[in-house]
């Protein structure tokens, strides 16, 4: 919480020399998500009740939102109503509840391990024992994801999934099991829509490493630039941006959200770490970037070295991976934005009940 209020302070300060005032109104209401997390705590340990009522509504909720997506997929419309999505290539993709917009994949694999410690306590306070359903019900959820065609989701499932194979003790029993079941089911995912492993593909054809082919009049097909790029010429464009800016406004950077006001082509720079880096300069960003070493330094002893010895280290170590992929330096959405902190912070304040009670 210390490295949170200092981060607090460097962005006001960052704000308080900005040539725009308006950035105040990010930078101090960025307090409300460490509260959240701080009260999500308190509440944890001091209500013993909250916890398991807190996680059977979650559980359901997620169910709700696994079973809505399928239905959306297979009948064309969710429970809503709301229409399947439709790219130009006809790929189909899924949205659930949040309609037109391309939330849902981020929503699901960002709050994952709340989801798998939702699983666990109720399975822990039922005495339920069941394996083989938590390895159907978790891997309908990565295909799910899949479905969304959210490529950053994608990648934050693979990972989880990959992670749960080689780590979980408690989550999953039958590695074999969650293995077979799951190549399964993406295969037939990927045979039945292939235009999906050419979305996969259009990460590799957007930064330049394979190429889609041309068309007859020699043009790329796709439409996509040709050269080498990080992640995308869109997204390096930003990547220069970020570095002209900061150049500019080293220390304290331009102010929190500022950026959309210094570019042409851009509302944020869709990267975290571009974004602190531009935004609120050296200081914030060394800090920053110090708990995400941290967090990297922390993922590898836990990939590499550590063993589950309780349910609730396997439960802990869910929740710093997850924390490490948000921080990743990968595309990503507005560091400020309300509804991506609240999915981001609410796993922070499971940890802190983890870390001074048993599930």
């Amino acid at each position: 919480f210390k490295i949170f209020i200092i981060f607090f302070i460097l962005i006001n300060l960052s704000s308080l020399f900005s040539e725009y005032y308006k950035s105040f109104k990010y930078s101090i209401g960025y307090i409300r998500y460490g509260i959240f997390s701080i009260f999500l705590y308190y509440v944890l340990i001091n209500f013993k009740n909250f916890k398991l009522n807190f996680s059977i509504a979650f559980f359901s909720t997620f169910i709700f939102i696994i079973i809505d997506g399928y239905v959306q997929y297979f009948f064309g419309k969710n429970f809503f109503l709301i229409e399947l999505q439709k790219y130009q290539t006809d790929l189909y993709y899924v949205t659930s509840f949040f309609g037109e917009e391309k939330k849902l994949g981020s929503f699901l694999s960002r709050l994952a391990p709340i989801f798998f410690i939702s699983i666990l306590i109720i399975e822990n306070k039922f005495k339920w024992r069941l394996s083989y359903l938590n390895s159907i019900i978790i891997l309908l959820f990565v295909v799910l994801i899949l479905l969304t065609t959210e490529r950053v989701s994608i990648f934050f499932a693979a990972s989880l999934f990959i992670f749960i194979l080689f780590k979980s003790k408690f989550l999953i029993k039958s590695k074999k099991f969650f293995f077979v079941i799951g190549v399964i089911f993406i295969f037939i995912v990927f045979y039945s829509s292939p235009n999906l492993l050419q979305k996969i593909y259009s990460v590799f054809y957007s930064i330049g490493i394979l190429s889609p082919g041309y068309t007859e009049s020699g043009s790329v097909v796709g439409g996509y630039d040709e050269g080498i790029f990080f992640f995308s010429k869109f997204h390096q464009d930003q990547i220069i941006n970020i570095i002209n800016i900061f150049k500019e406004n080293i220390f304290l950077g331009i102010g929190a959200k500022n950026y959309k006001l210094f570019v042409a082509n851009g509302w944020h720079p869709h990267n975290f770490h571009g974004q602190v880096l531009a935004e609120l300069g050296i200081f914030s960003y060394l800090l920053f970037f110090s708990t995400f070493i941290v967090l990297f330094i922390k993922s590898i002893k836990i990939f590499f070295f550590k063993k589950h010895n309780n349910l609730e280290e396997e439960l802990k170590n869910y929740i710093y991976i997850i924390i490490f992929l948000n921080l990743l330096p990968i595309p990503s959405g507005d560091f400020f934005n309300n509804w991506l902190n609240i999915i981001i912070y609410l796993p922070i304040g499971f940890l802190l009940f983890l870390n001074e009670k048993k599930i």
